[in-house]
């Protein structure tokens, strides 16, 4: 576990510099300079690039992390994985022409600009297969501050300077929404260059070692793989398509400044994942279940150490969160949003592991079955939800879909491994996150802002992680705070 929180604080303190510049872009610049319909399109674009970037990739970058403790003296095995992307991409322009009335009928009624600049989400998809495969390679190799640092900090920081530019009115719309395509490409280009020549990155074009079967069980296991991940983007990704379509591009605006705001807590679980994918494919190589086990419980815990700070301090001061909002009035009603996507995330940090553990074992197929299961649940809920309920509908939609997703790979993991992520320890968090959600309500409202949000979240952070330690509720918690006081006071 040693390696997984040395690469996971990095990879965590680069992710929240990134959220820092998220911030300033998504609730502040957005806000600012672009109408809530343009917030919309802007958000729309690229969670539809994502999405169709995963079924892209055919399931080639879970295929790289599952077979590189096997293949990695291979050369030719990334080039192999990285041709298979590109045929994969074919593909998809393929099936996009093929249903190209179909996707315009879609959208043409409440949110027809989409339609104008599909082609700028097909072209973005592309540059997101291959880093999605380069990060994958990264990852295997235990490197991932690298990747998250270009997808954190690098994306959003171009972005700032497009939304800069297009705020100084240097650049209209149009070449505002074409820039992506410029900022896509230089992360690709910028990490292809990174592991070239600090990892040791080559294309080799012997492919010899795809004999005897091999080359069937990589796509055998990416075409599961494919399924299990485009379920997951689903999940992820539909309620702002699904809204774009039912309610207009003005309400995705008002939700994706929400959604922005409740999805913070995930970016710890982000770098954790990272890192025990790889860790987890190679405890299963060896046959050391004890290893998975332990993962499995350690990454539990201290993810919902984390994600319960982040879910609470968030809720306590949402209002002055709003406030800093600029035209707030228009986006004040993605509050309940918040919320349920805060809840949603929470649940998924809290259960651990337990998707990678059956990925990563030879169960992985079962994952097809829960995440397409998960992924026609979560379009029906939202079809459900969003007439009723407009944007709280997709939130309830998510949160629900996503409980219910770990609940089930829980109860498999349980089945087949006689494993589960809670333990004592997760009894006591639970009655902490009580004690610091009540004294959080006994704190008055302090008048100024900034200094409300600053002692209401210096109250709650003193009470959740002062309890944790004093009830050793996790040793790898417990350890970093006590490195820390001893390297501040000797």
């Amino acid at each position: 576990m040693g390696i997984v929180i040395k690469q996971s604080i990095r990879s965590s303190i680069v992710a929240y510099l990134g959220v820092v510049i998220g911030y300033i872009n998504v609730l502040w610049l957005y806000p600012y300079f672009l109408t809530t319909e343009q917030v919309g399109l802007f958000r729309l674009i690229q969670s539809s690039a994502y999405l169709l970037a995963t079924f892209g990739q055919i399931g080639l970058a879970q295929s790289l992390v599952k077979f590189f403790p096997e293949l990695k003296k291979n050369k030719g095995f990334l080039t192999a994985i990285i041709t298979g992307g590109f045929f994969g991409f074919i593909l998809l322009c393929g099936v996009s022409i093929l249903f190209r009335g179909a996707i315009t009928s879609y959208f043409s009624k409440e949110s027809a600009l989409f339609v104008d600049y599909f082609q700028v989400t097909i072209i973005i998809s592309f540059l997101l297969i291959n880093f999605s495969l380069l990060e994958a390679y990264s990852r295997s190799l235990l490197k991932i501050v690298i990747p998250t640092l270009l997808k954190d900090v690098g994306l959003r920081i171009l972005t700032t300077v497009s939304l800069l530019l297009y705020g100084f009115e240097l650049i209209n719309f149009k070449y505002l929404i074409f820039s992506l395509l410029i900022i896509y490409s230089t992360i690709v280009i910028s990490l292809a260059l990174h592991l070239k020549y600090k990892e040791g990155l080559s294309i080799s074009l012997r492919f010899d070692f795809l004999k005897n079967g091999v080359w069937k069980r990589i796509l055998n296991f990416g075409l599961f793989s494919l399924i299990g991940a485009g379920g997951t983007q689903i999940i992820l990704q539909i309620d702002s398509i699904m809204i774009s379509s039912a309610i207009g591009l003005e309400a995705t605006g008002i939700y994706t400044i929400a959604f922005f705001i409740g999805v913070v807590i995930e970016m710890p679980k982000r770098a954790i994942t990272q890192v025990s994918s790889a860790l987890l494919s190679q405890s299963f190589n060896k046959g050391d279940m004890g290893a998975v086990k332990k993962l499995y419980q350690q990454t539990s815990i201290n993810q919902m150490i984390i994600g319960a700070l982040l879910f609470i301090g968030i809720w306590s001061n949402l209002d002055n969160i709003y406030s800093l909002i600029p035209n707030n009035e228009a986006y004040i009603n993605g509050f309940n949003v918040v919320l349920f996507i805060a809840l949603g995330k929470l649940s998924d940090m809290a259960f651990g592991t337990n998707g990678e553990i059956i990925v990563m074992s030879k169960f992985y197929r079962f994952n097809v079955v829960a995440v397409s299961i998960l992924a026609i649940v979560t379009i029906v809920l939202n079809t459900l939800l969003i007439p009723i309920y407009g944007i709280d509908g997709a939130a309830i939609a998510s949160f629900l879909a996503m409980l219910s997703f770990n609940i089930l790979k829980c109860l498999f993991v349980w089945w087949k491994f006689k494993m589960q992520p809670f333990t004592l320890s997760t009894i006591k968090f639970v009655l902490i996150v009580g004690i610091t959600i009540v004294v959080n309500q006994l704190i008055p409202n302090l008048g100024n802002l900034y200094i409300d949000i600053i002692i209401r979240s210096a109250i709650i952070t003193i009470t959740l992680i002062g309890i944790t330690y004093f009830l050793k509720v996790s040793n790898e918690i417990n350890e970093l705070i006590d490195k820390g006081v001893k390297t501040l006071f000797g």
